[in-house]
């Protein structure tokens, strides 16, 4: 099992989330205390309603884990996740690549289509298109990561020879998870995905971010097979599938360190490879707290 951590962006600008030393502190004390990934969400135009309703601050998440990625050495830099139709795939691509250069390799890039009407009509793009506009970004990714003089006719642009300069460091490509519950999203990641990310935060959450309910454990167990076997089908190897668990799969309040780790141990049965780092957000300090004690509690008992 490996543990990651959503980034917490609260408050407004001048909010102790948002300072360099509270950032680049939290990235470093996530990686002594064993943390495996790092996180951060992608909202470049959201609405005032969305942040009122109970959105969050946001910050670049190519910038911000660029900056995460030159204080640690070893925490993967995550995106959960970032909206591809948003962006010119060109344009995402470029994104992606810096990072996974400047961090020697240590990227994962979980993506989605996207569900906030208004924060696509800010960037001008048509939400009835992001299905397609996403597909057609990943068809880009990976041509233009495969080939150095890379041609392509898109719905809204044209490439005539393009070429990616320096490439990724991974090899032929850094990790592209998906991001969403729908069966269309299951189905990408049998195909192409190298890892699956569902949203577990219940009704509320999934109404939000237009996705389909998954409703428990064993549903979620019931969907992991039938990804892995549809990338059998495909003629891929199912164990190469990471499945994440961050938010959403909790253990009751108050249960013991022992009932935690069979918990997590539960999870890994059913084909679960990540889940989240649970802490308070009641301030940076009391954070990193929190980090270090279920480090010690829990992390070190499953490791």
């Amino acid at each position: 099992m490996k543990f990651m951590v959503q980034y917490p962006l609260a408050g407004d600008a001048g909010s102790e989330w948002i300072d360099a030393d509270n950032v680049a502190t939290f990235a470093r004390v996530a990686e002594e205390c064993g943390v495996d990934g790092i996180a951060l969400t992608d909202h470049p135009a959201p609405s005032k309603k969305w942040y009122e309703r109970g959105g969050h601050a946001t910050i670049d998440p190519f910038v911000g884990l660029g900056f995460m990625a030159a204080a640690t050495a070893r925490v993967r830099l995550m995106t959960t996740l970032v909206v591809v139709p948003y962006r010119n795939p060109f344009l995402t691509a470029k994104s992606m690549t810096a990072l996974d250069v400047l961090s020697k390799g240590r990227a994962t890039f979980v993506l989605g289509t996207g569900y906030l009407r208004s924060e696509f009509a800010a960037l001008g793009v048509d939400f009835n298109e992001r299905n397609e506009l996403f597909d057609e970004a990943i068809e880009v990714l990976d041509g233009v990561w495969s080939d150095d003089e890379f041609r392509y006719e898109g719905r809204h642009f044209t490439a005539l020879g393009v070429t990616m300069q320096p490439g990724p460091v991974q090899q032929p490509r850094p990790p592209l998870w998906l991001g969403g519950n729908a069966k269309v999203v299951r189905r990408r990641v049998a195909e192409w995905g190298d890892g699956w990310m569902p949203m577990l935060g219940g009704a509320q959450l999934t109404a939000t971010t237009r996705t389909a309910l998954i409703d428990g454990t064993e549903e979620l167990a019931g969907h992991v097979r039938e990804i892995k076997q549809w990338m059998e089908e495909a003629g891929r190897d199912p164990s190469t599938l990471d499945v994440s668990a961050a938010e959403g799969v909790r253990i009751r309040p108050g249960a013991s360190i022992d009932e935690q780790v069979d918990q997590l141990a539960r999870l890994a049965e059913i084909g679960i490879t990540w889940t989240g780092v649970p802490f308070t957000h009641d301030g940076v300090d009391a954070a990193l707290d929190s980090v270090r004690a279920y480090s010690e509690d829990v992390i070190a008992k499953v490791r």
